[in-house]
């Protein structure tokens, strides 16, 4: 049976309807058509050069990324432009690309649930939920360890399940009450405090508000956005896969955009 494009937004769609997305956000097609056959589907974080010579030669029919290609209205569309040409360029080839963001970020196993199970975190909450009758949907997630953990510890487990460096602000002490939003999430942090988290794991945490969580007495674990988010996409493969058993699904290792130095002496 051939697949579609739509076949693959109505999945994803039944799974974190569109209606959980952030009222700034952009998910579902972001280019092409959902009418679309698709013989190869290639998941990436998001939409970059790499990203588009793969597809070219791997003859990627639609691209399922999670950062939307459209946050901004285009008012042109110009092949000089380093960004527009790109779209430009798989336009003209045909392809087909759809996102979905805050959505899967809000759905129950979605991008930080999965993150917090495998840090050995029990989810009971959303930090923030999307509706009162929903407290398992939505941003971030507040959750329990089975046994007190030191922040440090849960800092090497992180990094290790990511594999990129993580930053810790506060006391290491011995925690339980986790709050985890992967990705940039400090927006969340009046749900942290209010529902009483121990230590908050995000990313892209700015000085001050790293002072205000060493103020507040909150353990802060500082990772990098794109590898705490591509944790989850690089295990979506596997869950498409199974839902579509004829069709070819590949991941793009792509590499975060920042790289860590380390200077010893001197």
């Amino acid at each position: 049976m051939t697949v579609t494009v739509e076949d693959i937004c109505d999945y994803i769609e039944n799974w974190a309807p569109a209606s959980w997305a952030e009222d700034w956000d952009r998910v579902g097609l972001q280019f092409g058509s959902l009418r679309a056959p698709v013989e190869h589907l290639g998941l990436a974080l998001e939409l970059t050069p790499a990203v588009v010579s793969w597809m070219i030669s791997q003859g990627v029919d639609c691209l399922l990324t999670h950062h939307p290609v459209f946050f901004k209205p285009l008012r042109r569309l110009l092949a000089e432009d380093p960004w527009e040409g790109l779209i430009l360029e798989l336009i003209r080839r045909g392809k087909t690309v759809i996102s979905y963001h805050t959505n899967l970020d809000a759905a129950p196993e979605g991008v930080t649930e999965v993150l917090a199970e495998a840090l050995g975190v029990r989810c009971e909450e959303a930090l923030r939920p999307v509706a009162s009758d929903l407290p398992g949907v939505g941003l971030g997630r507040l959750g329990v360890l089975p046994e007190p953990q030191k922040v440090s510890e849960m800092a090497r487990h992180l990094s290790r399940i990511i594999q990129s460096p993580v930053a810790q602000v506060g006391e290491d002490r011995e925690v339980r009450r986790v709050a985890l939003c992967a990705g940039s999430g400090w927006d969340l942090w009046p749900e942290v405090l209010s529902k009483g988290a121990e230590v908050f794991i995000t990313g892209e945490v700015k000085h001050h508000a790293a002072r205000e969580a060493e103020l507040a007495g909150v353990g802060l674990l500082v990772a990098d956005h794109f590898a705490m988010e591509n944790f989850f996409w690089r295990r979506l493969v596997e869950r498409l896969s199974g839902r579509f058993p004829g069709l070819k699904v590949s991941f793009f290792e792509d590499k975060s955009p920042f790289r860590t130095f380390f200077i010893q002496g001197g």
